[in-house]
């Protein structure tokens, strides 16, 4: 079967203001000062199946800022636009039904755009084991990372008793842990950590999604219907509309019993809140993780980060500091989570353009 991938790129980010941002949300930016999360993505699938077979479902909000970032990557014509923000859901019902409308047959993998992997070598041999694995059983395969350290920033995936090839069944979905039961699930070694890829024939998602997700197949099935016609644009947004706000993994994944899980073995991160963001930067002598410039007087295990200012700091521990554009955020460690909900606070006291 022909082989395809499709980029899950339609996130705004808002965990990791305000490095990533409403306006260019964190699939568009780097980190490091390296290439987008979504450009190396497209080049690390696209080692292992051709460029013209590689899609991206993205927002219709950032539709201009994908084309720019894909150009020279894949086709403009891959790029699936998302007419509204309805999660994960609605946009991988969406691309599994476009795709095999398109295709008929074949494996798709669904790749999210926003994570680092270091080893690419081993994480593209997880992928092609997990294409073959979808072809050949016929059942849905969960790539799962072996966790290497407790973390309560990932959800988490159970495992049965895996096989030779690091394979087993899915035994159950659970939500990011506090620390305590995160720690459980590392020395038990029966938990992965969920990286959101997923791989299946298309035939066979979409008979999933009919069964398990009904309205998003009936409503997104009619307005296929219309591909190629002037109606396709206004019948895909009037079938978004109507369905539920709601993650595939809710909506499919916990559903189903057509599941087995993958073992990847090489570093993986979601890079989905400010904590995270240390992995990717080179540490000084007292384990802080900087960008940019920075001096400090007893300041240890802390994240800073700067993009134009000078940090200075005396007297910190464990602090996540960064100055972006005028824009400045100092928090703990431990209250990396909460951005979230400062962003909300932004929007409510009419601070919109520092979103």
């Amino acid at each position: 079967m022909e082989k395809y991938a499709v980029i899950l790129a339609g996130g705004s980010g808002t965990r990791l203001w305000p490095l990533s941002r409403e306006s260019k949300p964190k699939q568009f930016i780097s980190v490091d000062g390296n290439k987008s999360f979504l450009v190396q993505t497209i080049e690390r699938i696209c080692e292992v199946i051709p460029a013209e077979n590689c899609f991206v479902i993205t927002s219709k909000v950032y539709l201009d800022m994908t084309k720019e970032a894909v150009k020279d990557l894949i086709p403009i014509s891959n790029i699936i636009s998302d007419p509204l923000k309805k999660n994960t859901a609605a946009s991988i019902a969406y691309a599994t039904l476009y795709l095999e409308k398109m295709f008929g047959r074949g494996v798709v993998c669904f790749i999210p755009a926003d994570s680092y992997v270091k080893n690419k070598t081993d994480y593209q041999n997880t992928v092609r084991q997990a294409y073959q694995a979808a072809e050949s059983s016929g059942k849905i395969m969960i790539i799962g990372v072996k966790p290497t350290y407790p973390s309560t920033g990932f959800g988490y995936i159970q495992i049965d008793s895996e096989d030779q090839k690091g394979i087993s069944k899915v035994v159950q979905f659970k939500e990011k842990p506090n620390r305590e039961t995160a720690e459980d699930y590392v020395k038990a070694d029966k938990y992965l950590w969920n990286s959101g890829m997923v791989a299946g024939q298309l035939h066979v998602l979409a008979v999933g999604i009919r069964h398990l997700m009904p309205e998003h197949y009936a409503r997104l099935s009619e307005a296929l219907t219309y591909k190629g016609t002037s109606d396709f644009l206004s019948s895909i947004e009037t079938a978004y509309s109507s369905l539920e706000d709601i993650s595939f993994d809710y909506a499919f994944l916990e559903k189903s019993h057509n599941l087995l899980a993958i073992k990847g073995d090489f570093d993986w991160y979601d890079i989905g809140s400010l904590d995270a963001v240390s992995i990717l930067l080179a540490t000084d002598d007292h384990n802080n993780s900087i960008f940019g410039k920075h001096l400090g007087i007893d300041t240890e295990n802390s994240t800073i980060y700067s993009l134009d200012s000078l940090i200075t700091t005396i007297g910190l521990s464990d602090m996540i500091i960064m100055e972006i554009d005028g824009m400045v955020i100092v928090c703990p460690k431990t209250r990396a989570q909460d951005v979230k909900a400062l962003v909300r606070m932004l929007k409510k006291n009419g601070y919109e353009k520092y979103l």
